[in-house]
């Protein structure tokens, strides 16, 4: 196992044109998302969204964002392989199975949220659809989940168990946190949104963390 861990984190030279590539184009599309969530957000189409509403539908947004990169790497492996962090599309390929669940995974993720962010009466999806859109994406994703693990090794188990270790220890620090200073009267209490987002957030923040602890970052 050890062996094999330092086969995948081994030193190699930076690929600085496929980094700055997969940067410009997160940036953009993340930009351009960002801008067209927030324009239908003033114009009123989407309800009466606030600060809380506004900031779940970004993180779901980037959720959609990289399911989607993903998504678009497994169609065309040879694009894909210039933006995804795999050697080359002949390693898209060899993972398909495990790519597809996470890029169906994430995508039903930032719906959840969205939909969740968007639930009446300050947005425009009724809270029984917002329900059983949730509870539906929730056990797709459960199934999803239970598939991609079989295909996994000790390794990527190992480092899923982490990343969930840390979301969780991120979301009560911060979370206990902000509740505290709420009850105390020295801030705002937070929404049950917020601790949705809070959530969202977390994951990724903790998946990005334990993967670049294990020098898995550098693009290949």
């Amino acid at each position: 196992m050890t062996t094999t861990i330092e086969t995948r984190t081994e030193r190699a030279p930076t690929k600085w044109k496929k980094v700055l590539f997969a940067a410009s184009l997160g940036g953009v599309s993340g930009f351009f998302g960002a801008m067209a969530v927030l324009m239908l957000g003033d114009q009123g189409l989407l309800g009466r969204l606030g600060p809380s509403e506004e900031i779940a539908m970004l993180v779901g947004l980037v959720y959609v964002l990289s399911g989607l990169a993903i998504g678009v790497g497994l169609v065309a492996p040879r694009a894909g392989a210039r933006f995804v962090n795999v050697e080359d599309a002949d390693e898209i390929a060899e993972q398909r199975v495990m790519l597809t669940c996470s890029a169906l995974g994430m995508i039903l993720l930032g719906l959840q949220l969205a939909v969740a962010a968007l639930a009446a009466p300050l947005g425009i999806i009724p809270p029984g659809t917002v329900l059983a859109v949730f509870v539906v994406a929730a056990v797709a994703i459960g199934l999803l989940s239970w598939r991609s693990r079989r295909h996994q090794d000790e390794f990527m188990r190992a480092m899923g168990r982490e990343a969930g270790a840390a979301a969780f220890y991120l979301t009560a620090i911060a979370g206990g946190a902000w509740a505290l200073l709420a009850h105390l009267g020295y801030a705002p209490p937070p929404a049950p949104l917020d601790w949705l987002t809070m959530i969202w957030s977390f994951v990724l923040v903790g998946a990005f963390a334990v993967i670049a602890r294990n020098g898995m970052l550098k693009m290949r």
